[in-house]
């Protein structure tokens, strides 16, 4: 009987450690650790203050810039691959450095109104390295004195 008891305890003891050491893989420090790493971060979201830019009235041959605020709102950093522009009248100038998540950056646009005439608006659109493509916009009158005598011939 005594040799039946021992084998009970050692039988229950050995299960006991076993089934300890099994959970400590699946719920110990190493094991929510290594889920979380495998988990990939939110990417990245380009979040502009203002997305569209209105100059006003501008005389013929004035260069204006104007810069586009943005924040990354998102999990990751991300890069601005390109900029493509709608017009040669402008151009473009931004930090090709990865904007990290909570950090911001901008888009600065610079517009030439040589030989523009009457309301105008210009355009370029983003492309973030996650994907995500956002429009920004200028706007202007343009007065053009040259045009203006063209329209306003009057005999």
């Amino acid at each position: 009987m005594r040799t039946t008891i021992f084998n009970a305890l050692i039988f229950t003891c050995l299960f006991l450690f076993f089934s300890s050491c099994a959970n400590n893989r699946s719920q110990g420090n190493g094991g929510s650790d290594e889920n979380k790493s495998l988990k990939k971060k939110a990417p990245g979201k380009i979040v502009f203050d203002k997305e569209i830019h209105n100059f006003g009235t501008l005389k013929d041959g004035e260069i204006v810039s104007f810069s586009f605020i943005f924040r990354n709102m998102g999990g990751s950093p991300f890069v601005i691959n390109k900029v493509e522009k709608t017009c040669g009248c402008i151009d473009i100038r931004y930090n090709s450095n990865a904007v990290k998540p909570g950090e911001t950056s901008s888009i600065e646009l610079i517009f030439n109104t040589a030989g523009e005439w009457g309301n105008q608006i210009k355009g370029v659109v983003v492309e973030t390295s996650d994907g995500e493509r956002k429009d920004l916009q200028i706007g202007a009158f343009i007065e053009n004195k040259q045009f203006n005598n063209l329209l306003n011939t009057e005999k």
